[in-house]
């Protein structure tokens, strides 16, 4: 029989071409967990402990500004929602509100952090794949700021 979040993790991105051993221990310590419509899945500036894969459902990621939060990206199935686990000092950069009920698969960012010093091999492929999420952050956040004061103008 197949299992559909081995699959999942086996095929995402993220994980993609790591082998087995390692897939088996990803998804042995990985924990489901749903957030409600209009739920925080966590606030800017609180520890940051986890990541998260959305397995339905949608996130909102925003920032706080003067005149109030702004939205910077939403994030839905399949995505990461999650990068400040690892890089110290280990604090939310973002605030995340479930904009429906959603579904995640929640990991735990100390245990990769300790399996990154462990085993550098996996901490080179996890660390770039997590870079390109960032990446990806940095970019909608620009973008986002670049509309604001586009408008403002």
């Amino acid at each position: 029989m197949t299992n559909p979040i081995k699959e999942m993790i086996t095929n995402h991105p993220v994980f993609i071409g790591f082998p087995d051993d390692y897939i088996q221990t990803i998804l042995d310590q990985s924990k489901k967990r749903d957030f409600g419509k209009s739920s925080t899945v966590f606030v800017e500036g609180e520890e940051a402990n986890h990541f998260y894969l959305l397995l339905s459902g949608m996130v909102d990621l925003s920032i706080h500004t003067h005149s109030g939060p702004v939205s910077i990206q939403t994030l839905r199935t399949g995505d990461v929602l999650g990068w400040s686990w690892l890089f110290p000092p280990y604090l939310w950069h973002y605030d995340a509100i479930a904009k429906k009920d959603t579904e995640v698969l929640q990991f735990d960012g100390g245990y990769f952090r300790q399996l990154i010093k462990e085993d550098s091999l996996f901490g080179i492929k996890l660390i770039s794949r997590f870079s390109n999420i960032l990446l990806n952050r940095l970019n909608a956040t620009r973008l986002q700021l670049v509309d604001m004061y586009g408008k403002s103008n």
